[in-house]
C-alpha cells in the first residue's frame, strides 16, 4: 500500500503539525506484545479491588472517563448542569472535527450553524442535556457564541492542515465503549478525532486527539488524554502511536506517544476511581 501524499500546507504551524505531530511519513513503533489484554487485566483487577467482595454487584452504567478525571470521583447518576462555557466548549470541539472531516471545505459560518443545528436536536427533552440550554438561550445569545466560534475556528484552521483523505481513516468522535466488572459497568470515552491508517498490523498506527477549551488544566488534561487513548486502545484491540491534546482556544498542542507504563498506570487509576465511583452513595437527580 502506497503512503498517502503530504498534506499541502500554507503556512509554518501546518507544517510544523505535519512534522511534528502528525509525524507524517514516519514509521510508527511496534505495539508492544500482549498489552492489550494486560491493560484489560489491570483495569477489571483494580476495578474489582475498588468495590471489594462485601460491596456486592454495582450498579449496571456507564461511566464517562472525562467524568472520573475531571472530578476524582463521578457518580452513576450525577447530574451535570451546562451553560456557556461548556456548550461553547462542544460546539467549539465538534465543529474542529467535522472541519478536519471535511477538508476545510466549508465556509466556518456554515460548518459551525451546521454543528449548532446537530447540537438542537440531541436530547432536547433532557434539561441536563447541552442542547436544552442551547434551545432555551435567547437566538441573539445563540448568533453570539456561533459568530465567537466561527472566529476561533477561522484561526485554528491556520494551524491544521487540510488532510488526504486516501490511505487515512478520519473518525469524527467516535463512542468507545469497553465493559469492566463483568460487564456490569461500561466505561466509555470520546476522542474529538481518531486519525489511523487501514493498515492492521503490527505497528501502532492512530492518532488520539482530545480537544480542551478555556482554562488550561495541564495534570487533568493529560489524565483525559491518557484515559481516553486507554479506551480506544481496549475497544480497538490496537494502541494509538500518539495521543495529543489540541487547545482550541489558543492553538496549543501537547503530544504524548505510546507508553506501555503510562497505559498500565492510567488502567490501574481508572479502575479505581470507577470503583470509587460506583460505591458513592447517589446524589439523585
Amino acid at each position: 500500500m502506497s503512503e498517502p501524499a503530504r498534506p499541502p500546507t500554507a503556512t509554518a504551524a501546518q507544517a510544523r503539525v505535519v512534522e511534528e505531530v502528525l509525524a507524517w511519513g514516519r514509521p510508527r513503533p511496534i505495539a508492544p506484545s500482549g498489552l492489550v489484554p494486560a491493560l484489560a487485566r489491570r483495569l477489571d483487577a483494580a476495578f474489582a479491588g475498588g468495590t471489594g467482595p462485601a460491596a456486592g454487584p454495582p450498579t449496571r452504567g456507564m461511566l464517562a472517563v472525562r467524568g472520573l478525571v475531571g472530578s476524582g470521583t463521578w457518580s452513576l447518576e450525577a447530574p451535570f448542569v451546562h451553560d456557556r462555557a461548556t456548550v461553547r466548549g462542544i460546539l467549539l470541539g465538534r465543529s474542529f472535527a467535522r472541519d478536519v472531516e471535511q477538508r476545510h471545505g466549508a465556509s466556518v459560518g456554515d460548518l459551525v450553524a451546521a454543528v449548532a443545528d446537530e447540537l438542537a436536536g440531541e436530547r432536547p427533552a433532557d434539561p441536563a442535556s447541552a442542547s436544552a440550554w442551547w434551545n432555551t438561550a435567547p437566538a441573539a445569545r445563540r448568533r453570539e457564541l456561533m459568530a465567537e466560534i466561527a472566529d476561533v475556528l477561522a484561526d485554528v484552521r491556520t494551524l491544521w492542515p487540510p488532510l488526504p483523505r486516501e490511505h487515512l481513516d478520519v473518525t469524527v468522535r467516535p463512542q468507545v465503549r469497553v465493559p469492566i466488572g463483568a460487564g456490569a459497568v461500561l466505561l466509555a470515552a470520546r476522542p474529538d478525532l481518531v486519525l489511523d491508517s487501514p493498515r492492521h498490523d503490527d505497528r501502532a498506527r492512530a492518532l488520539v486527539v482530545v480537544t480542551r477549551t478555556g482554562m488550561p488544566r495541564p495534570v487533568q488534561d493529560r489524565a483525559l488524554v491518557r484515559a481516553t487513548a486507554l479506551v480506544q486502545t481496549l475497544a480497538t484491540g490496537r494502541p494509538p502511536f500518539r495521543w495529543v491534546v489540541l487547545h482550541l482556544t489558543d492553538g496549543r498542542l501537547e503530544t504524548e506517544d505510546l507508553d506501555a507504563q503510562v497505559l498500565l498506570a492510567t488502567a490501574e487509576r481508572i479502575g479505581t476511581l470507577a470503583a470509587r465511583s460506583v460505591a458513592a452513595p447517589s446524589t439523585g437527580a
